[in-house]
């Protein structure tokens, strides 16, 4: 048997029977370590080019095993025509990858349509000059075979056309999350039939192209999306009260952006509330329902801290008397546990239960979710907290304006209380790690047990300057009072101007 069509185009045509067989075989070898190099591998030649490579030269290898010759030579023709579609996939994966260049796949359509045409020139390059076919019969069948053809697959081909509209328009890119219908997912790309996209439940969906063009398509990746929640207030709450306490809770959530800023809308009124709209943005759609999570656990208790009601259908029950007793059982029990709390702290524990009951009335019990902050550098120091459950991290400003973690606190630690004696603005924020339940008390107690027990703001002013000397020294050290007297006259006679005793 003479040379085949594959051997010519090799250019091993001049060697003997025996070592074009053997150069074959090394070319089905080399071919089939290239397919086990690339398999389940995410590269851009996939081991099916190697495979169609490997079988080809195999089958041309094989056909002179053929007795019959017109056989043995049809089977070399047919394996010529399968190597060139092999390297014309490997010619087309590698100039694919060169060009995206590491870049997420978009579509591979063009890539397929492309390689479709020449593989359908080459078979017609083979039928004429192996098989005599003339092209013009052939295209005349393909003819009216395509007019059937695209008959039966009138939906089919409405798909390949719809995503070649789409990879030509691109309405969207490879990681852009798309809402098509009732889906919503983040986009993996084209193909002949439908487009590829991932929910947050990591389902895979496929979503025929045609589908896609005819329907409203929404593409998240705009920069920035908005997303809402509505929540209804007790009609006893200012608006602006409403919006000053939700703008500081968007502020804590790292994930809403501040440009633009959020909005609070008062929309309408209901039978039971105030609806409010509030309207904030964020970067990444992906991130929505952790946002939204965020944002409304973080609403309950802000909302439950400012003690403002999110009212709901209620009724008038008529109760014994009986059910008063209980409650003031209860009040006296909680007030016995607030007392037993504000002595946790060291410089309240020496005060007598008349002077700590000067102070319950006007200690409040707060709640935070974890994330939010209690206290931000730079704030007026009008309270003080004290921590009753849960834990929380303590974070100071460097020199060089950088934020540092400086201590986790937890239950009986006090923090804000040198702002709140001396009028100085906070110098940490204060940021709760879990849930976190605190005691907040104002100047309000204070100024009550100064004015009725002077004695009582030397012992804590002793007790505030030995824990806070360093601080303490700093201020009195200033321009202020000229350094007169040292921390603990400063600290004491802050007191006096601020509480007012």
């Amino acid at each position: 048997m003479d040379a085949t069509p594959l051997q010519s185009m090799l250019q091993i045509d001049v060697l003997s029977r025996d070592m074009r067989t053997l150069v074959e075989s090394l070319l089905v070898l080399v071919a089939l370590l290239g397919a086990f190099a690339v398999r389940r591998r995410k590269r851009a030649v996939t081991a099916t080019t190697f495979l169609l490579l490997s079988g080809s030269a195999l089958i041309d290898a094989g056909s002179r095993f053929i007795p019959n010759d017109l056989v043995s030579q049809k089977t070399a023709v047919a394996a010529f025509a399968l190597f060139l579609f092999g390297l014309i996939r490997l010619v087309l994966e590698f100039v694919d990858s060169v060009t995206r260049r590491g870049k997420v796949h978009f579509s591979s359509i063009f890539k397929e349509l492309i390689m479709l045409v020449l593989w359908f020139v080459v078979v017609m390059v083979v039928l004429y000059t192996d098989f005599g076919v003339q092209p013009l019969s052939i295209l005349t069948t393909t003819t009216v075979f395509a007019a059937v053809l695209g008959f039966a697959l009138q939906e089919t081909l409405g798909n390949v056309f719809s995503g070649l509209s789409l990879t030509i328009g691109r309405p969207f890119e490879p990681g852009d999350w798309v809402r098509s219908g009732t889906h919503v997912g983040q986009v993996k790309g084209i193909n002949w039939r439908a487009t590829q996209i991932v929910t947050r439940a990591n389902e895979r969906l496929e979503i025929p192209n045609s589908v896609i063009a005819k329907d409203t398509l929404y593409n998240y990746a705009t920069g920035y999306v908005k997303d809402e929640i509505s929540v209804g207030i007790s009609y006893g709450v200012p608006p602006n009260h409403v919006r000053e306490v939700v703008m500081t809770l968007l502020r804590d959530v790292p994930q809403v952006l501040h440009e633009p800023p959020p909005e609070v809308f008062a929309w309408n009124y209901s039978d039971f509330a105030i609806e409010y709209r509030i309207k904030y943005a964020i970067a990444d759609y992906g991130a929505q329902e952790r946002v939204r999570d965020r944002v409304a656990s973080s609403l309950w208790y802000a909302l439950r801290r400012h003690s403002i009601e999110i009212p709901f259908p209620t009724r008038t029950v008529h109760v014994r008397d009986a059910a008063r007793d209980e409650d003031d059982k209860a009040d006296a029990a909680f007030e016995r546990e607030l007392m037993t709390d504000l002595r946790q702290v060291d410089w309240l524990r020496g005060l007598t239960d008349d002077e700590l009951r000067l102070l319950v009335p006007t200690v409040w019990v707060r709640q935070f979710g974890a994330g939010e902050m209690l206290m931000r550098i730079g704030e007026p120091g009008e309270s003080m907290f004290i921590v009753r459950s849960g834990r929380a991290e303590v974070l100071g400003r460097t020199a060089d304006g950088q934020i540092r973690h400086l201590a986790e606190i937890g239950r009986g630690v006090v923090t804000g209380e040198m702002a709140l004696m001396t009028g100085e603005p906070r110098n940490a924020n204060v940021c709760a790690i879990t849930d976190l339940e605190v005691i907040e008390m104002d100047r309000e107690g204070l100024t009550r047990l100064f004015k009725e027990h002077p004695d009582a703001a030397a012992s804590i002013g002793d007790i505030v300057t030995a824990r806070n000397r360093d601080s303490l020294e700093k201020l009195a050290s200033g321009d202020t009072l000229n350094g007169k007297g040292g921390a603990h006259r400063w600290l004491v006679n802050k007191m006096r101007e601020l509480f007012d005793f």
